[in-house]
């Protein structure tokens, strides 16, 4: 009996690493799916910030040349002082020039300002970008990692379900049957530990003590009460350590 038992635990054992397997492969694919949506995000923010600056820059395009014909105009304007007759006229140029000049300083203070902006969105860009970057390569590093770990698992599977199929062929079909079942119905534990103080290791529901004292000399197949999967005292399963845990766990008639 001990023998089956052993072969049950390393029978779940067996579905332990391929269920593992499954799952890394489920993580991976949500992981990508995750990192392309996030890299998408990323890129969609950085084309926006990009779509600023250069809006930016077309506007201190736009002042830099309104300043360059205020100021053309004023040198224009100035030109025909040697021209003047009057003091009418006179009056009216100073009045242009002055007009010319607040315009001028008012672009000019403009263009300044949209030039702090402009240096403080490309600085902003750079910082995203580099940041990017460095997530980008954070990304790729876990993904080629968990790749990793999956090509190694699947390095091993082959093994794994060939030694499924050689236990199988040892084991009780009928038991089988019920191992099978439970192992669809549990989440995939078909196989529960025994804990120290007589606890499934699955549902931590204690067992009673007879049961758990039948657990310890491995002398028959057992199920918990409570999630019904199979028991075994692992502990047990050492030759030197299953004698000692049985002669110390030999019933006290009442």
């Amino acid at each position: 009996m001990k023998e089956t038992l052993a072969k049950l635990v390393e029978l779940q054992s067996l579905a332990d690493a391929l269920e593992d397997l499954r799952l890394a492969k489920d993580e991976l694919i949500r992981l990508e799916k995750d990192n392309a949506e996030t890299r998408e995000v990323f890129t969609e923010m950085l084309a926006e910030r990009s779509a600023q600056i250069d809006e930016v820059r077309a506007f201190c395009g736009e002042k830099e040349a309104e300043i360059k014909d205020a100021e053309e105009n004023t040198r224009r304007a100035r030109s025909r002082l040697s021209a003047i007759t009057s003091q009418r006229e006179l009056t009216a140029l100073n009045k242009e020039l002055d007009a010319a000049r607040r315009t001028n300083t008012q672009r000019s203070e403009e263009l300044l300002k949209l030039m702090e902006q402009l240096e403080a969105a490309q600085a902003d860009f750079e910082q995203k970008q580099t940041e990017f970057e460095t997530l980008r390569k954070q990304m790729q590093a876990v993904e080629a990692e968990l790749a990793e770990r999956i090509a190694d698992r699947e390095r091993s599977a082959g093994d794994h379900r060939a030694r499924q199929a050689e236990l199988r062929v040892d084991l009780d079909r009928a038991l089988l049957s019920r191992f099978d079942r439970t192992i669809k119905a549990r989440k995939g534990i078909a196989v529960a530990d025994v804990t120290a103080n007589g606890s499934c290791a699955a549902c931590r529901m204690r067992t009673p003590p007879q049961q758990f004292i039948r657990l310890q000399h491995m002398a028959s197949i057992e199920h918990c009460q409570h999630c019904r999967r199979f028991l075994v005292y692992k502990a047990g399963l050492d030759g030197a350590e299953a004698d000692a845990v049985a002669t110390a766990a030999t019933p006290i008639e009442a």
